[in-house]
This record gives structure tokens, C-alpha cells and sequence, in this order.
């Protein structure tokens, strides 16, 4: 007869005291070289199907963030990497300037920020989310902004 097991639940909470400080994670920076900004979302449950993340991953470190397990995607772990491993998409300004300028664009809302913080605190010094809701007010474009961050305002908010 084969020995048979669970495997481990993830959802067992157990206590377990620190002996030592918890080690600081190093933050680490990556460009992202892709060709498409805009991401389609298919979810009956939501109610846009466009977003922009100007960055991939998010500074907060919110340990309730739904996006972590999108990192994985993309070969760094839901942990601390999330929140110390950023991809930062410098070209999303042009990229976004790009779709919007295709016959096939038909104006719809834009939500940034459904996998990370557009305002997390690189914003301040890469400046992409303003960069992009630059060329939305040029063309004008609808946008939603979701963020928890006070160099975005701190609230959602839906501009036209």
C-alpha cells in the first residue's frame, strides 16, 4: 500500500517568533522593453477593458495586494519581490501615444494601475503616469486612476 498526504495547506496559520531583525530587502530596478502598453481585460467583472501599468511590481509592499502572484509571471516571486524588484516601463508615454493614434482606437476608458500603483514613489521620479495622462488629456482620452499613494491624491477617481 502507498503512503498518501495532503499537500501543505496554505491557509494554516502557525506563529513563529523572529530571533533576529527580519533582513531588509535591496530595491532593484528593471527596464521593461515592451511594444504594447495598453492590457486587455476580459473580466465580466469588471467594468473597463483596458489598463496601463506604467510599472510592474509596487513599492508599498501591501501584503494584501492582489497583483502579487502577477510577478511570478515574470520570474520573480510574490514575496519580497514584489515590492523590491520593479520593472519600470519608461517608454509607456510613447507606447500609449502610439495605440491611441491607430484607426482602430475607439476612445474607451482607460484604468491605470489594475496590477501596481501608478503613484507608488518612483512616480516621483520617473514621472510616466503623468507622462501618459499627458497624452490621454491630449487626445482626450477617459481615464480611471486606482491608487492608495498621496502623490496621486490617494483616491479613484475617473477623469474625462
Amino acid at each position: 500500500m502507498r503512503a498518501m498526504s495532503n499537500p501543505p495547506n496554505p491557509y494554516e496559520s502557525t506563529h513563529r517568533d523572529l530571533l533576529e531583525p527580519a533582513s531588509s530587502a535591496r530595491l532593484e530596478l528593471y527596464d521593461d522593453a515592451t511594444r504594447e502598453i495598453l492590457s486587455r481585460n476580459d473580466s465580466p467583472d469588471l467594468s473597463f477593458r483596458w489598463s496601463v501599468n506604467p510599472y510592474r511590481g509596487c513599492f508599498h509592499a501591501c501584503a494584501y495586494c492582489y497583483a502579487r502572484p502577477t510577478h511570478e509571471y515574470w520570474g520573480f516571486g510574490a514575496g519580497t519581490d514584489f515590492e523590491s524588484k520593479i520593472v519600470v516601463k519608461r517608454h509607456a508615454p510613447e507606447l500609449l501615444r502610439r495605440a491611441f493614434e491607430k484607426p482602430s482606437w475607439k476612445g474607451e476608458l482607460i484604468v491605470f494601475s489594475g496590477n501596481t500603483d501608478c503613484y507608488q514613489p518612483l512616480e516621483a521620479t520617473y514621472g510616466l503616469t503623468r507622462a501618459c495622462l499627458e497624452v490621454c488629456a491630449e487626445f482626450p482620452n477617459p481615464v480611471g486612476v486606482i491608487t492608495k499613494a498621496a502623490l496621486g491624491g490617494g483616491e479613484l477617481g475617473v477623469l474625462s
